[in-house]
């Protein structure tokens, strides 16, 4: 049979270990086969030949952008009738989905073959060890590090449960996909109703139960080993790790969440938790028959009614404890005493591997989840302090109720949306206090450029008030704060976001360290570079400040939760790599290490140049946001069904009220990726005019300041990732010519400056020239996502000519269908 799509290379190479893998290329032309044999046997010749056809068309476009290859393109998918389309873009959607599949795998081989990666928990004891890292120093970090990944909701996660889990079966039998290939095919990949807090709830308990809380537990047990193998008789005195989660808790401008979803959505995390526990020691009941051979025991010892030996005390436990472990049971307390018992018990008989295996494991486990599976964060904006104080009254009294019912742990969090003031945080704990709450944790978030720059003061103004002084000392004295990457990305533009963060983090932990506060910092980073994503070890070494005393939070969203959790091996790397970032930072001081005043001066004039300029586009033009309304998927992506929390704060169609992250969705689908670099083009020309002293400058900085090069390198790929001559066939669904040829060419010109000065700092001919991997990967990947575009855009313009009564839900699936695929060949949304 002829393969659907036809690969020569492969499509991805994972974490740089690899070369074009020839098993990655087996295994991207095995799937797509199947899946091509697959539609020809359910479709018929036809519908597989106008997939090829699609397929070679975008091809040639891409190619060489001849005008008759054009031109052809554009009248073989005007031919297409909306049915027709279905199964074309269902073909391309799934075709992503499945080489995603295969990069998975094959990451999963380099991590289980390669215990030495980079990164890895070996690499970083061993380069901590040989640099002269003490025992002592390694003893300090284990006493005081905290790290907790917070699973959110965000709207960016487009495939529904039904898809991811066809998709793990796939991976888990790979050999055999036809079953699960046919029922992929046969299946509706796009919502047809809106998501409830409660079905993001089940969403993120998909991962707890499959990936989360098995992969925590080995990675807490490698952990443990390679601690031994570089330093002996070092002990972990505690696991570091935490699971938090706002899905269920998040009401900033999300009015389906209520105080009745925070309570049913704990419910369901506690009843997981208990079934999850409950099954590890039905599991311990099995394996531990093991018994205290210093006394004798003879028949009249037995009982009828027990099913276990006499000598059987240890097995005879762990039943006991099996029979409270159920839905009510909250005595987290009691059930690790027990278990640490036992456990030390079977140390003393001499029955180490029992001791250091499952029992460990769940001793763990359980202190990492406790018997809620993860923390359960509040969120709400500052605004309703003044415009419905009732509703945080109330959201406090769900916090007392959830901690009178599971414990402290359940809930104890509070995040203020848009912290502009002291007071506003003395008011929520004003809130806070009439609801009779006293073990709570008020944290203000900063996601403005300007709040950003004036929290230190405001942190200052606060921790002098002797009320909140008082409460402060109440809670140990820990303040938590939490940087908005994506708002003040959107409101400031890329570079200016950056380094204001990265100020911020700085100076934070400078003052709390004056005024002896333990600061947590709590990061809510996106997927998206645009968004604060990136590579967690490499962004923690770069602002060192990030991780403040080995303390750290960050919100996992959207489809960097599937991305880093839907395997086990994934799931456990991707917390090895956070923790190996955070002890490098701890534990070789680089927190210590000072920049010169040279290069921080720099950065402030790059930051504020481009800063402007990208203001002056976004908030200043007065045609832009014709443009952007008209150029995007904006309309269609809140039509996507993708999350319970509406697009926009209000219905005016200023930019300042759209979420920052349907504001990236949108830029990502139309290949424009502009908040991920626009402005810096602008401002390292500027910079760079002043002649062979300035380039030189940033020539060094980009070589000697992990800071600045990481922001270079990341802009870089979102350049590389870039696509005008897509973005401009969405340009050319705007009405107005002046305005579309206006601002296309406003973009066209920072692009072509902003390509031009990162290529003369990185002495390169092309982008990611040193990336080749990731430039063929996204070489590779484009000529398959076209298509998704080109049908995009088409019937975009469709949806549009109707009145809104009169848009039916076949174009609105298709059109969902198309974000779908382009989200997946992107493997990025928002």
């Amino acid at each position: 049979m002829v393969a659907a799509y036809d690969f020569s290379t492969s499509i991805s190479y994972p974490e740089g270990v690899m070369t074009a893998s020839p098993a990655l290329k087996r295994d991207v032309r095995w799937l797509t086969t199947r899946l091509g044999d697959m539609i020809r046997e359910l479709e018929g010749e036809r519908v597989f030949q106008r997939v090829e056809k699609m397929r070679q068309a975008a091809k040639r476009v891409r190619a060489a952008h001849n005008p008759s290859d054009i031109e052809a393109k554009r009248r073989m998918i005007r031919g297409l009738k909306v049915r027709d389309a279905f199964p074309v873009v269902h073909a391309f959607s799934l075709f992503f989905q499945l080489v995603n599949v295969c990069e998975e795998r094959a990451r999963v081989r380099a991590v289980r073959s390669r215990p030495d990666l980079r990164q890895s928990f070996r690499h970083t004891f061993t380069s901590l060890n040989q640099a002269g890292v003490s025992a002592r120093t390694i003893r300090d970090c284990l006493a005081q590090m905290e790290i907790e990944p917070v699973l959110t909701a965000h709207p960016t996660e487009s495939k529904r449960r039904t898809t991811m889990g066809h998709l793990m079966r796939i991976a888990g039998d790979f050999d055999n996909p036809d079953m699960t290939l046919e029922a992929l095919w046969q299946s509706i990949e796009t919502r047809l109703g809106n998501m409830t807090p409660l079905n993001e709830v089940d969403n993120s308990l998909f991962y707890f139960e499959r990936t989360i809380f098995e992969a925590a537990a080995e990675t807490m047990r490698l952990f443990e080993q390679e601690l031994q193998r570089a330093y002996p008789g070092l002990t972990l005195p505690r696991s570091f790790l935490r699971m938090g989660t706002w899905v269920g808790g998040d009401r900033d401008g999300n009015p389906n969440v209520t105080p009745e979803v925070s309570l049913e959505a704990v419910r369901h995390q506690h009843e997981l938790a208990v079934r999850l526990i409950g099954d590890q020691l039905e599991r311990l009941i099995e394996e531990i028959s093991h018994v205290d051979r210093s006394r004798t025991y003879s028949a009249a010892d037995a009982s009828v009614d027990d099913p276990f030996h006499p000598a059987e005390r240890l097995r005879r436990r762990l039943a006991s404890l099996r029979g409270k472990v159920k839905p009510g049971f909250t005595d987290e307390g009691l059930l690790l005493d027990e278990l640490n018992e036992i456990r030390r018990q079977l140390t003393k008989q001499k029955a180490v591997r029992a001791a250091t295996g499952r029992i460990t494991d769940l001793i763990r486990q359980i202190e990492i989840f406790g018997l809620t599976l993860a923390h359960l964060d509040f969120r709400d904006h500052a605004g309703k302090l003044s415009s419905a104080p009732g509703e945080i009254v109330d959201e406090f009294k769900t916090i007392g109720v959830l901690q009178k019912t599971y414990g402290e742990r359940a809930a104890h969090r509070f995040v203020l949306s848009m912290t502009h003031s002291a007071g506003a945080i003395l008011d929520t704990l004003g809130c806070a206090e009439k609801a009779g709450v006293r073990s709570v944790d008020i944290i203000p978030l900063f996601e403005t450029v300007e709040d950003l720059r004036k929290a230190p003061e405001l942190l200052a103004e606060l921790w002098a008030d002797t009320r909140y002084a008082a409460h402060l000392k109440n809670r140990g004295q820990v303040q938590e704060v939490m940087l908005g990457y994506s708002d003040s990305n959107k409101d400031g533009g890329y570079l200016a976001a950056n380094w204001n963060l990265y100020q911020a983090q700085r100076n934070l932990a400078e003052l709390a360290d004056r005024e002896g506060v333990k600061l947590r910092l709590f990061h809510g980073k996106g997927g998206t570079i645009d968004r604060g994503g990136g590579m967690s070890h490499r962004s923690l070494l770069a602002q060192p400040h990030a991780a403040h005393e080995g303390r750290v939070r960050m919100t996992e969203q959207g489809e960097v939760i599937s991305l880093k959790y839907a395997h086990p091996v994934i799931a456990r790397r991707n917390l090895e790599q956070l923790t190996s970032g955070v002890m490098d930072a701890f534990c070789r001081k680089r927190e210590k290490e000072s920049i010169p005043a040279a290069w921080e001066a720099v950065m402030q004039e790059l930051a504020d140049t481009s800063c402007r300029a990208y203001q002056q586009l976004v908030y200043e033009n007065p045609q832009f946001s014709d443009y952007f309304w008209s150029a995007t998927p904006i309309d269609l992506i809140a039509q996507l069904n993708i999350g319970s929390r509406p697009s926009r704060r209000s219905t005016s169609r200023d930019l300042r009220e759209l979420r920052a992250i349907p504001w990236v969705f949108a830029w990502t689908q139309s290949r424009h990726l502009l908040p991920s670099w626009y402005g810096i083009g602008t401002a390292m020309e500027a910079f760079a005019s002043a002649g062979s002293e300035g380039r030189e400058q940033l020539e060094r900085m980009y070589r000697e300041w992990p800071f600045f090069s990481m922001l270079i390198d990341n802009a870089e790929v979102s350049l590389a990732k870039t696509d005008l001559y897509i973005a401009g066939r969405y340009a050319s669904l705007v009405e107005d010519e002046t305005v579309r040829v206006s601002i296309l060419e406003t973009i066209r010109r920072e692009y072509d400056r902003t390509v031009a000065s990162i290529l003369a700092l990185t002495g390169h001919e092309t982008l990611l020239a040193g990336q080749q991997r990731l430039a063929d990967s996204i070489h590779l990947r484009n000529p398959y996502i076209d298509p998704l575009h080109y049908m995009q855009v088409r019937y975009l313009k469709d949806w549009r000519s109707r009145a809104p009564g009169k848009r039916d839900e076949q174009l609105r699936s298709l059109l969902a269908l198309t974000a779908n695929g382009i989200a997946f060949g992107m493997k990025a949304t928002g």
